[in-house]
């Protein structure tokens, strides 16, 4: 119970860090104002590549829903508030790269550069379609740009996170 405990209170934290904009950098590459590494996704590719797929369908479940469920409250911001999107994406990430996990070495630095770039492309991908097929196609929704900083922050990420969570 602990162990869950831990990996929700990480997965809080890693939203939160989203949520800040940390170490976001505000200037215009490629038709996105601001970009910021995605925290929550390299947390759902840590788990996932550890773990079972179920755990991965899991960690993807929660993180989806908490990026949902936070959407309401920036209603008034560009985007629409459309619950279930992420819902749908991060559990499907999760379990795909559950899959994967004894195919990957998630202790060379290229294959993380690499899973993290490719997961984070596809799901932004995904969830950019996903919006525009139930609203409108938002110009300013970095997929690109947010891709490329994710998976340059991803190492250093996964390495804290290998502190936080060691493999017994």
């Amino acid at each position: 119970m602990l162990k869950i405990l831990k990996i929700f209170l990480g997965l809080i934290f890693s939203y939160f860090l989203k949520d800040i904009n940390f170490l976001s950098l505000q200037f215009n590459f490629l038709n996105s104002e601001v970009i910021y590494p995605d925290f929550v996704i390299i947390f759902i590719i840590f788990f996932s590549l550890q773990n079972t797929d179920l755990f991965g369908i899991w960690i993807g479940f929660f993180a989806g829903l908490l990026e949902d469920s936070t959407i309401l409250k920036f209603s008034k911001s560009e985007y629409t508030p459309l619950i279930g999107i992420h819902t749908l994406v991060y559990p499907i990430l999760g379990y795909t790269l559950a899959k994967l996990n004894r195919f990957v070495d998630i202790h060379n630095n290229s294959t993380i550069l690499f899973i993290t770039f490719v997961s984070t492309f596809v799901s932004r991908t995904v969830v950019w379609i996903l919006f525009g097929v139930m609203d409108t196609f938002y110009e300013s929704y970095s997929i690109l740009a947010t891709s490329l900083y994710t998976c340059i922050l991803a190492p250093m990420w996964f390495m804290v996170l290998k502190w936080i969570y060691p493999k017994p």
